[in-house]
């Protein structure tokens, strides 16, 4: 949808303003949600994984937060390989 396109742009350009590169992003396509959240009971899920300095996370979640049309978001470390 063009709202996701929008989001999904929004969230790669903050990560490259805050010095992040992506990796990848992979659309998980729409799915119902455990418990309507804004009275919403489905969602589209993306998933995307970039490498970035932890300090500077504090700002993505602040736009994130702020982004019109996001439900709900998660960042997550993952472990070295």
């Amino acid at each position: 949808e063009e709202s996701q396109t929008k989001i999904n742009t929004r969230v790669q350009e903050t990560i490259g303003k805050i010095g992040g590169t992506i990796e990848s992003t992979e659309s998980l396509g729409r799915k119902r949600l455990s418990y309507p959240i804004k009275k919403q009971n489905d969602g589209l899920y993306m998933l995307t994984n970039f490498e970035a300095d932890s300090r500077s996370l504090k700002e993505l979640n602040r736009v994130m937060n702020i982004t019109e049309g996001l439900l709900r978001h998660l960042v997550v470390r993952r472990d070295e390989e």
